[in-house]
């Protein structure tokens, strides 16, 4: 039986030099890979961003040997939509660029996916053609770049992100209302891991600037190094008690880093990840809820 395809979707925006991290790993294992990038080169909040065009021409032509890459601009900004919502647009259109069938995979530029290959494996084992449904994996936060390594984010559950499903379909980032399987795997999240001047671009446009005082958040990131890390407790910017702690890993750059990190144990166990997804306890479970 022929395998469903593996079609893959990056969001691309001021910080597109990134896939220099993120594309090689996936590229092998992809059957197709659409960049979205806005026309005008607007954020979602609408204001411009620097853009290398030469050098992002470059940057694909190197990784594109086998010609799986495509890009798809649009507008993806519509004045009077929140930064959220023109997100939620651009996810829903860059779906249906790709077209229907097989799995869709969306990710940003800043998610290097550890061990892709074996959850493309992971994906052919599971039906594509059953009730809708997100695979879910866990992040692993990047939170700050020191002069000798990474600095990443320690959480006492797996911090999950539906990235995989068979019906795409977007209302909140990449939520919806389907059912969310979780499979044991993990993405390094390049999210706060940059210099001042991104981390500032990064969360005055970010799709949640609204949802916290970002001036007092970014004061905070700046004062935290190599040698006081481990004081800081329950410090994510919207649910603090997510992120507990912080470890660190030696690295001159990202390529180094995945080389020198230890990846954990997967936090549940075979059996655990069975309950958790299966529908019918998934139902029972949620029935309980209702009625006690």
């Amino acid at each position: 039986m022929k395998k469903p395809l593996i079609k893959v979707g990056f969001l691309v925006s001021y910080d597109w030099h990134l896939l220099n991290n993120a594309l090689p790993l996936v590229y092998p294992y992809a059957d197709v890979i659409y960049l979205a990038l806005d026309k005008k080169r607007l954020t979602w909040s609408g204001n411009p961003f620097e853009f290398d065009e030469e050098a992002f021409q470059a940057m694909v032509k190197q990784i594109n040997t086998e010609k799986k890459i495509q890009l798809y601009e649009d507008n993806f900004y519509v004045e009077g939509l929140k930064p959220m919502q023109c997100e939620v647009r651009e996810r829903n259109l860059l779906a249906k660029a790709m077209g229907e069938g097989g799995w869709h995979i969306q990710l940003d530029a800043d998610e290097y996916f550890i061990h892709f290959a074996d959850f493309v494996k992971y994906l052919h084992k599971i039906p594509l053609n059953q009730k809708e449904i997100n695979i879910s994996v866990a992040w692993i936060n990047l939170f700050k770049k020191t002069n000798q390594g990474y600095l990443y984010v320690i959480t006492a559950q797996p911090d999950l992100i539906q990235i995989a499903t068979n019906r795409p379909y977007y209302e909140h980032g990449r939520k919806n209302g389907y059912f969310n399987h979780t499979a044991p795997f993990y993405m390094i999240h390049d999210t706060w891991a940059r210099s001042e001047a991104e981390i500032w671009q990064k969360i005055s446009n970010w799709g949640h600037r609204t949802d916290f005082d970002t001036k007092t958040y970014f004061e905070f990131w700046k004062s935290v190094n190599e040698t006081n890390y481990h004081n800081f407790k329950n410090f994510h910017p919207l649910r603090p008690e997510a992120w507990q702690s912080l470890g660190y890993c030696q690295g001159k750059n990202i390529h180094e880093f995945i080389q020198n990190f230890q990846v954990p144990k997967f936090p549940l166990s075979t059996w655990q990840l069975f309950l958790r997804n299966n529908r019918n306890i998934a139902r029972l479970k949620a029935l309980w809820k209702k009625i006690f």
